[in-house]
């Protein structure tokens, strides 16, 4: 299976590169001082994201977002609800699945890869702007919640 195999070394750097530069968009404009456990979170998260293992991104976004906010809305002032919405559900739906209907399959991995990777870039920005609440992109892009 190619996706088990090391990615190549551009790939890993090109992932590398995007999450770097997505953390200083965000952190240049940060107001608030992210919580260690997310901090330590996030070294996790950049190691599975430049891995590719996108439903593993997915799960440790929405850990790191709620670390460093807890898993109250209010206290979440970076992230636009319907992203955080998006992503505790995404998550919930990897996390308990649904046999009659599982949201990741072996098929996905063999031929969704791009569109995983569409939602483990989505939820990287959503933790980093729960990492960083007044950082740019506020969350992520506008997109529909079912992406």
């Amino acid at each position: 299976m190619e996706h088990l195999e090391r990615p190549a070394e551009e790939v890993w750097d090109e992932r590398r590169l995007w999450f770097e530069e997505q953390e200083a968009l965000h952190g240049r404009a940060g107001s608030r001082a992210p919580s260690e456990q997310a901090c330590a979170l996030m070294i996790d998260l950049q190691a599975v994201f430049c891995a590719g293992a996108w439903a593993a991104v997915v799960i440790l976004a929405c850990a790191v977002t709620e670390a460093q906010g807890g898993s109250k809305r209010e206290s979440l002032p970076g992230v636009q609800d319907r992203e955080y919405r998006w992503l505790r559900a995404m998550r919930n739906r990897l996390s308990h699945e649904n046999r009659n209907d599982p949201e990741l399959t072996v098929e996905d991995q063999w031929l969704r890869r791009d569109l995983w990777e569409e939602r483990a870039r989505r939820a990287v920005a959503i933790a980093f702007a729960a990492l960083y609440p007044s950082g740019a992109g506020g969350g992520g892009r506008d997109t529909e919640d079912s992406a």
